[in-house]
């Protein structure tokens, strides 16, 4: 975050920091990919929008998940291996259902052009994404 030492920094967190004449965006950072930081000057951002990308197939997949442990457990009811392994999809699978249903959140940055850069976060993010995003559109309406 070189450019922004001299400037006063409006925000600073895990998508990125906004300063009155750039935004360092942490983009295509996802759940799982590590992000690439892009320096954006203010001039060129035409929009900024946040919201929570919901998956109705994650979250099925999550409550199969939650379910498939009671069917090995009647289906192997005596083994010790299979209320292991229950036990285990039952968990991954509560996750999974949670990723689903709480949603991930994610910054979307339309920059001069129409070009589109985003950035995702786990759904702990929320508030920084909320954050990040409003910062950056009451900064664009100045």
């Amino acid at each position: 975050m070189s450019g922004i030492s001299d400037e006063q920094s409006l925000i600073s967190n895990k998508f990125g920091t906004i300063s009155q004449k750039q935004v360092i965006f942490l983009s295509n950072k996802g759940l799982f990919s590590s992000p690439s930081q892009e320096e954006i000057p203010i001039k060129q951002i035409e929009s900024v929008r946040f919201y929570k990308q919901k998956s109705i197939g994650i979250g099925i997949l999550g409550i199969l998940g939650i379910v498939l442990p009671f069917v090995i457990n009647i289906i192997f009811s005596g083994s010790l291996m299979a209320k292991i392994g229950g036990l285990v999809v039952l968990v991954l699978g509560s996750w999974i259902a949670y990723l689903g249903i709480a949603g991930i959140p994610t910054v979307v940055i339309t920059k001069a052009g129409g070009t589109v850069t985003q950035a995702s976060g786990w759904p702990g993010d929320r508030n920084e994404a909320k954050a990040f995003a409003l910062v950056l559109r009451q900064h664009l309406k100045i």
